[in-house]
């Protein structure tokens, strides 16, 4: 019963339906009072008009009138019986087997008790009459019991179909007043679901249900206790990469002023070298962990009242191709540009917009293989701008397509100075800007194509780009 829906239907359903199980045995016995009561009436016609006759005749046994059976009539084909008896049991008229009563009924009084005729129950009633010479008799009449099982059942299943209708409208109702009531938690529940993922933004307590304020009270307190701890951890992670980065430059200097010192041998400028190489990939990383930093903070205390900066993303492209163009000659790599709409504008801060591009070209110039070309094209797509970069180079296996995106994961092992943060600092912006981004083998499945849609700055309010 992990569900509101089900505790709520279980409470409100099941009590109605063993209140109604309940009714329908009460139900029963009443059908069956009636039924009883009904037959009996009948007995009791039935015997009241054969002794009627007989004390017109003056208790000679001629017979019973037809009129005394007509009353029993009915499509069940119950067996009826009668007999009459004098005060001392002689039987005047009917069938013998018909029990005798345990006492000969008063003048105009009737007893009824079972019994059994030729071995089918029986419902028999004793009716008596004071004859005119004095004399006494009694008349018994019998039916059997298929009429009063039949009118029993059918009052019970006409109750039984009335609780059956009764319970089906409740379950409706039911079902109804669930979705109803439940309504705004639903609500609640998706309005959360929309929030960017990392806001720690409060809740809004207006327009939700009385019973829902402990709930947003309690998650707004953990939503301020959380901001404070990663307030800590975002202050303590950027002092201490500052700090790092800081020592990595102050390294940085103190190599380069060693190799340009004349004293130093070939294997030692070897060495610094190789020294000054892994200095620039850690400045490298702190660099991309500071920016990762910047926008989980970013994203986490975003100011929506502020005016979204405006950046021409062709002239961004230009300047970071601009900049990778010696890397690209280094590695035999024609760099191309592709720019059909060069007016396009984007809500975006030119330093996250570079990030974005800068990441992916460098990404494709060091993963090739050899020579190639890496093409870059933008264009407009409906309300957003796609930034499209295809290479020739290996492309990355289907296997690794999923996980590309993730922190530190590397698809090539080969590549030493891979950290595996480049693509995650692409997506993490890209979702911080409601874009999007997906990768797939490009032209002829030959190489690597990488798709950016971010929303342009014409549309108002900015809508996240549609996922394809």
């Amino acid at each position: 019963m992990h569900s509101l829906k089900s505790r709520l239907a279980t409470w409100v359903f099941l009590p109605m339906l063993l209140c109604s199980a309940i009714d329908l045995v009460v139900t029963y016995r009443s059908a069956d009072r009636v039924a009883t009561e009904v037959q009996r009436q009948l007995l009791k016609g039935s015997a009241r008009i054969i002794a009627e006759q007989m004390a017109a005749d003056g208790g000679a046994g001629n017979g019973a009138p037809p009129a005394a059976f007509e009353l029993f009539a009915d499509e069940n084909q119950d067996r009826v019986f009668y007999a009459v008896r004098r005060a001392d049991g002689r039987l005047i008229d009917g069938d013998a087997a018909l029990t005798p009563p345990p006492s000969p009924g008063r003048d105009e009084q009737e007893s009824y008790f079972k019994s059994r005729v030729r071995g089918e129950p029986v419902r028999v009633v004793a009716y008596g009459q004071d004859l005119r010479d004095g004399g006494h008799i009694t008349v018994e009449v019998a039916q059997t019991m298929g009429g009063h099982a039949a009118l029993r059942k059918r009052l019970f299943l006409m109750t039984a179909r009335e609780h059956l209708i009764l319970l089906a409208l409740v379950l409706v109702a039911l079902v109804v007043a669930l979705r109803w009531t439940l309504g705004p938690l639903m609500r609640f529940s998706e309005r959360v679901a929309r929030r960017q993922p990392g806001s720690l933004e409060q809740l809004d307590a207006e327009e939700v249900p009385r019973e829902l304020l402990p709930v947003i009270g309690a998650l707004n307190g953990y939503v301020v206790r959380l901001d404070q701890t990663l307030s800590s951890y975002e202050r303590f992670v950027a002092s201490t990469a500052h700090h790092l980065r800081t020592s990595f430059a102050i390294l940085t200097s103190q190599l380069n002023y060693g190799m340009r010192n004349e004293h130093v041998t070939p294997e030692q400028k070897t060495l610094l070298a190789a020294m000054q190489n892994t200095t620039v990939q850690g400045t490298k990383v702190i660099n991309q962990l500071l920016i990762l930093a910047s926008i989980e903070q970013g994203r986490q205390h975003a100011a929506p009242e502020q005016a979204p900066p405006s950046t021409v993303l062709s002239e961004t492209v230009t300047s970071v191709i601009e900049e990778l163009a010696p890397l690209a000659q280094r590695h035999d790599v024609e760099l191309g540009l592709d720019a059909s709409d060069d007016g396009l504008v984007l809500s975006v801060p030119a330093h996250l917009l570079r990030e974005i591009t800068f990441n992916l070209i460098d990404n494709a110039i060091k993963h090739m293989d050899g020579p190639g070309s890496v093409s870059v094209r933008v264009q407009r797509a409906g309300d957003c701008a796609l930034l499209r970069i295809v290479d020739t180079g290996p492309g990355i296996a289907p296997a690794h397509l999923d996980r590309v995106f993730e922190r530190f994961y590397r698809a090539d092992h080969g590549k030493p100075n891979s950290f595996g943060l480049g693509l995650s600092i692409v997506k993490e912006i890209c979702d911080s800007l409601r874009g999007e981004i997906r990768m797939g083998a490009g032209e002829q499945g030959k190489g690597l194509q990488v798709d950016v849609r971010l929303p342009l700055a014409l549309v108002e309010p900015p809508q996240a780009c549609e996922r394809y």
